[in-house]
C-alpha cells in the first residue's frame, strides 16, 4: 500500500482548482469523480456555482444518483472553501468539501485525480445510473460480456459472486445469493478478488429459514413513518476463505489510530426529501437511526428499542467519529472486519414516489486513496436502494428494460 494523502499537495491542488471552476464548468455534459463512472448532468445547465466572499457552493444535478462524503486521516486539513452538493430531483444527499484537481476535456468535468493520476483529495463518491445501474462494476475496468439482457447484466454487476450451475439472473433464487459480499468462500466464490479491502451495503430480508440477500432494501410503512434496513460489511486485507457469515462485529464510537494498513469507510444515506407545508419529496429530515447485530424480525416503531447504538437524524446520515455516531475503520490496530445491520426511521411528509422509483439509498464509500490503490474494486454491492414495500424495484429488476 502506498502512503495515503499528502496535505501539502492537496493545498496546492486546491488553489488551482478554485481558479479553474469559472471558465470550464459551463461546458460539461458529464461529471466524473475519482474512479466512479461519469454521470450525465441534467440540462439546462446541470449545475450552479455560486460564490460568497471566499467561499463557494457547487450544486451538481445529475440524471443518476451520486452520494459523496469526505474521508481524511485524523487532524488532516481539508479545503473547505467549496461546498459540493449533489442533486437528483427532490432527493437530499450529503454535502462534501475538499473539491480539487479539477479538469475538463471531452465534455466531462473530472474531479479528484491530478495530472499525474494521483488522488490527493478526501472527497469520495459513489455513482449510480438513473435506474440504479452499476455503470462500471469494477473501479479499474468493465466486467461483463455486453450481450446479456439488462436484468442479467445489472444483477451480475450488483453481486460479487459466481453462481453455481443452474442459477440464472433471469429468474434469481435469492436464497442462494451470499448476504456478505466481503467473505467469499470455495462454495461461494467472488467474481472479482478483493485483496486490499472490501466494503458493502446490501439489501437483506427474512427468508423461509434464514436471512436472505435482497436486490433492494427491506422497507415497511405504517402510514406515519417509513422504515428501512441495510446490511453493512467491511474487511481489510485478503478474504480468509472461511464461512460466509462469521457473526456480527459492530462499529466503534472511538476513532482507531491511523495506520497505512487500514481503510476507513463512510456509510452514507440519502432520501427523497419533502417538507411539511411546502411539498417536494416523500420523507422528512428528522428521524432515528440504530445499529443492530442481527436482522430484526419486523420493521416497526420499536425497531431501535434496545439497540446497541442509536441516535437522531437531521438530514442525510453519514457515519463519522466526529458527528456523535460511529466510524467504520478496518485493519490496523482495530478489527479486520465489521458486520452489522443499520436501521432507519423517517417520517412521511409528502406523496410517495412512483412504484418503480426509490425512496431511499444507502451507500458505503471508501477512503479515496485506498480505493485508488485497489481497495474495494467491486462497486456494485456498495449501494442499495429502498422502494415502497409493494414495489419490485427498478424496472430492470423484474424484467423491464
Amino acid at each position: 500500500m502506498p502512503a495515503l494523502k499528502t496535505s501539502a499537495a492537496r493545498f496546492l491542488a486546491g488553489l488551482a482548482a478554485s481558479a479553474l471552476f469559472a471558465p470550464v464548468i459551463c461546458a460539461a455534459a458529464q461529471v466524473k469523480i475519482n474512479d466512479e463512472a461519469p454521470l450525465d448532468l441534467q440540462s439546462p445547465p446541470g449545475f450552479t456555482y455560486t460564490t460568497g466572499g471566499a467561499n463557494a457552493t457547487l450544486s451538481i444535478a445529475t440524471t443518476g444518483f451520486m452520494t459523496c462524503a469526505n474521508i481524511a486521516a485524523e487532524g488532516q486539513s481539508m479545503l473547505t472553501n467549496i461546498n459540493m452538493i449533489p442533486q437528483h430531483g427532490q432527493w437530499r444527499f450529503p454535502a462534501a468539501v475538499d473539491v480539487r484537481s479539477v479538469g475538463y476535456g471531452g465534455g466531462t468535468l473530472a474531479i479528484g485525480r491530478n495530472a499525474q493520476g494521483a488522488i490527493l483529495s478526501a472527497l469520495t463518491c459513489h455513482a449510480s445510473g438513473a435506474e440504479g445501474e452499476t455503470l462500471e462494476p469494477l473501479s479499474d475496468g468493465i466486467l461483463g460480456s455486453g450481450f446479456d439482457s439488462k436484468m442479467v447484466e445489472q444483477f451480475s454487476n450488483l453481486v460479487n459472486w459466481v453462481p453455481a450451475q443452474g442459477f440464472t439472473w433471469g429468474n434469481p433464487d435469492w436464497s442462494q445469493v451470499p448476504t456478505d459480499p466481503c467473505t467469499p468462500s470455495i462454495d461461494q466464490p467472488a467474481r472479482a478478488t478483493e485483496d486490499v479491502s472490501c466494503g458493502s451495503a446490501v439489501g437483506a430480508k427474512p427468508g423461509a429459514t434464514s436471512t436472505e440477500r435482497s436486490p433492494t432494501l427491506w422497507t415497511a410503512t405504517d402510514g406515519v413513518n417509513f422504515y428501512y434496513v441495510a446490511r453493512v460489511d467491511a474487511r481489510w486485507g485478503a478474504a480468509p476463505g472461511g464461512v460466509e457469515d462469521s457473526g456480527p462485529v459492530l462499529p466503534t464510537t472511538t476513532r482507531q489510530p491511523y495506520t497505512a494498513n487500514s481503510a476507513e469507510y463512510k456509510l452514507v444515506e440519502s432520501y427523497s426529501r419533502g417538507v411539511v407545508g411546502v411539498g417536494g419529496g416523500y420523507l422528512g429530515d428528522a428521524g432515528q437511526w440504530c445499529v443492530l447485530a442481527s436482522l430484526p424480525a419486523a420493521l416497526n416503531s420499536g425497531i431501535c428499542s434496545g439497540a446497541p447504538m442509536s441516535g437522531t437524524l437531521n438530514g442525510p446520515f453519514v457515519s463519522s467519529y466526529a458527528d456523535g455516531n460511529f466510524g467504520i475503520t478496518v485493519g490496523g490496530v482495530g478489527s479486520s472486519r465489521v458486520s452489522f445491520y443499520m436501521a432507519f426511521i423517517r417520517p412521511i411528509v409528502g406523496s410517495p414516489p412512483p412504484i418503480d422509483e426509490p425512496a431511499v439509498e444507502v451507500s458505503m464509500l471508501i477512503d479515496p486513496a485506498v480505493g485508488g490503490a485497489g481497495g474495494d474494486r467491486f462497486k456494485g454491492d456498495d449501494v442499495a436502494f429502498g422502494f415502497l414495500p409493494t414495489s419490485q424495484g427498478f424496472p430492470w429488476m423484474h424484467g423491464g428494460q
